[in-house]
């Protein structure tokens, strides 16, 4: 069963509108990216053909191959934009707030949002990406080390100093990924905004110590003592 084309560029007038080649092209472009990510969404990378991308798109066959020299190249762009798109809004998220903790408690639920609000890009970018060869997969690679930093500003909060692993903010961010992987792949993505508790927890608690990560996870809760810097 087809998923709703969510956030599809709308499809131009036909005959004479007065637009712009430019802007005629970028439109195509963006329906056939997004076209992309349903298409996949909805029959995984492998079975998904241009012909499919085309009858999301209301595209040509000719001009998908005067913008993508292949269904490859068309979902690495597509991928792209999902995560340019998701990194700019968690940098965001990040910067509203002054405390690390409570960034990053603002940068997860950013992520959770995001991924609740496009189940269709969730698939793509957490499950459909592994599947669609050596290139997708350094390119979720590089995706993971972006967020990183992130985490790694935890060094100057923790009380463990040099005892740290090395990798260990590499180690958080594919944990993160791996359990919003497993709750992506068994259809559990508009209610995967409940799992900001947990996934905070395992973020602070190599840092700050089970006490402390807990005791900040749950401060907002009724009845919970506040976190005391």
């Amino acid at each position: 069963m087809a998923r709703p084309r969510d956030r599809t560029p709308e499809k131009l007038p036909r005959g004479k509108h007065g637009l712009s080649p430019a802007f005629v092209a970028q439109n195509q472009r963006e329906r056939l990216l997004s076209a992309m990510i349903d298409a996949v969404a909805d029959s995984g990378y492998a079975e998904t053909t241009v012909a499919d991308v085309l009858e999301w798109s209301g595209i040509s066959r000719k001009t998908f191959y005067d913008m993508f020299a292949s269904k490859e190249d068309c979902f690495l762009e597509a991928y792209d934009g999902l995560i340019e798109g998701l990194s700019t809004r968690i940098g965001a998220a990040y910067a509203t707030e002054a405390k690390w903790p409570e960034r990053v408690r603002a940068s997860l639920r950013e992520l959770l949002d995001a991924l609740s609000e496009r189940p269709s890009a969730a698939r793509v970018g957490l499950v459909e990406v592994l599947a669609a060869g050596p290139r997708a997969l350094e390119r979720y690679d590089q995706a993971l080390r972006r967020f990183v930093p992130l985490l790694e500003d935890g060094r100057t909060e923790s009380p463990y100093g040099s005892q740290l692993p090395p990798n260990i903010s590499e180690a958080v961010v594919g944990g993160v990924a791996q359990v919003l992987y497993l709750r992506v792949l068994t259809g559990d993505v508009e209610g995967v905004t409940d799992a900001l508790d947990e996934l905070l927890y395992f973020a602070l608690v190599p840092y700050l110590g089970h006490t402390r990560a807990t005791r900040i996870t749950y401060a907002r809760r009724p009845g919970a003592p506040a976190e005391d810097g």
